[in-house]
């Protein structure tokens, strides 16, 4: 058993001295490592990353305690750099393991990553606002800010956010950022805008990101791995003024590669739901974070006169978040866009199932 307590301990017997980054190829990084020497590493990773690491160095870890990692605590890793790295031998997760942190998560194993239970990086409101490990990187795009009252525009990655509905007094809502196109390196995916007005509903966080690279295979049933983006957030009246409503964060990324790849749970990369502007009394509805393949609904229902948030991205088109309502009366908020769709990748070669959002892409 590994409790949390020990992680760090455990994590650290591969040593700083014993993992080198290449990420992506074309910029390759050393953390803390100096120069590689190839004659004593073995690097995993065809895709997006290239691991190398000191077999020798590593030993088997098993999560069997529900167990969050910091990805800016070193402690936690057993390397840092531009990403929080655990490495293993195998590495097997018995239990519900979450990141959070601004470095995205790199699960290594030099043999096999078998997932019995959730792996969980998405950014989520409820029941708790959780932020993913690797969201809303600083390179995110701000997209076109709303007008007075407006809604906010969803976050964009691999699909675009849903614009933001129009103000009830006639301002424009807000307009997302274009979609990434190629996805080049390792992130997360990028928040929603914040409506306009002074109780403007704030955006959603995007998901965030995490890699699972084996030398053999990866095993994944159970809830799955979820890097889902956060709903927005619902417009409030302050001073009788009403606001628009947030936008909801973009799916975030997860990837796997292994030689072997199988998967019966749910694999999540969508984005979350526009929050609903409010109307000249009432507070908007927040918009849902995404819990299956479905698309996470905006915001509706807590205010009669505020426009209602865009659905999130969903399904296997993935693709852009729906678009806000406009506010249903003058002067009433209108609704924040959906986020857009995530990126899930994974060889073409890997058995994903029927449980994910958005479809893989090599």
């Amino acid at each position: 058993m590994v409790k949390r307590t020990l992680i760090a301990a455990l994590f650290m017997t591969a040593g700083c001295q014993s993992i080198s980054e290449f990420a992506p190829a074309t910029d390759t990084e050393h953390p803390d490592a100096g120069t590689p020497d190839t004659d004593t590493l073995a690097c995993l990773g065809t895709q997006l990353l290239n691991i190398c690491v000191t077999p020798a160095a590593l030993s088997e870890v098993t999560i069997s305690e529900s167990t969050t990692i910091d990805t800016d605590n070193p402690q936690m890793c057993t390397t840092t750099g531009r990403y929080c790295v655990i490495a293993a031998t195998t590495l097997t997760v018995n239990a519900t393991l979450r990141a959070t942190g601004a470095k995205p998560l790199v699960l290594l194993a030099s043999d096999a990553i078998i997932v019995n239970e959730l792996i969980d990086v998405g950014s989520h409101r409820v029941p708790g606002e959780f932020i993913g490990a690797g969201a809303d990187p600083g390179a995110c795009p701000a997209g076109t800010q709303p007008g007075t009252s407006g809604g906010a525009a969803g976050g964009s990655f691999a699909g675009a956010g849903g614009d933001g509905g129009a103000g009830g007094g006639g301002a424009a809502g807000g307009l997302p950022a274009s979609a990434a196109t190629p996805i080049a390196e390792f992130r997360g995916g990028c928040p929603g805008q914040g409506g306009s007005g002074a109780g403007q509903g704030a955006g959603g966080h995007g998901g965030g990101a995490v890699y699972l690279i084996a030398g053999n295979r990866i095993d994944i049933t159970g809830p799955g791995i979820n890097a889902v983006g956060e709903g927005g957030a619902g417009g409030a009246v302050i001073a009788n003024n009403p606001s628009g409503g947030g936008g909801g964060g973009s799916g975030g990324m997860i990837g796997l590669d292994a030689p072997t790849i199988t998967c019966t749970g749910l694999i999540l990369a969508s984005g979350g739901g526009g929050g609903q502007g409010s109307g000249t009394i009432n507070t908007g509805a927040a918009g849902s974070d995404p819990t299956g393949i479905g698309a996470a609904v905006g915001g509706s229902g807590g205010s009669q006169l505020g426009g209602t948030g865009g659905n999130g991205s969903s399904g296997a088109a993935g693709g852009s978040g729906a678009t806000g309502s406009i506010a249903l009366s003058v002067g009433a908020g209108g609704g924040g866009g959906g986020g857009g769709a995530g990126i899930v990748k994974a060889p073409a070669t890997a058995n994903l199932g029927a449980q994910l959002s958005p479809l893989a892409t090599p």
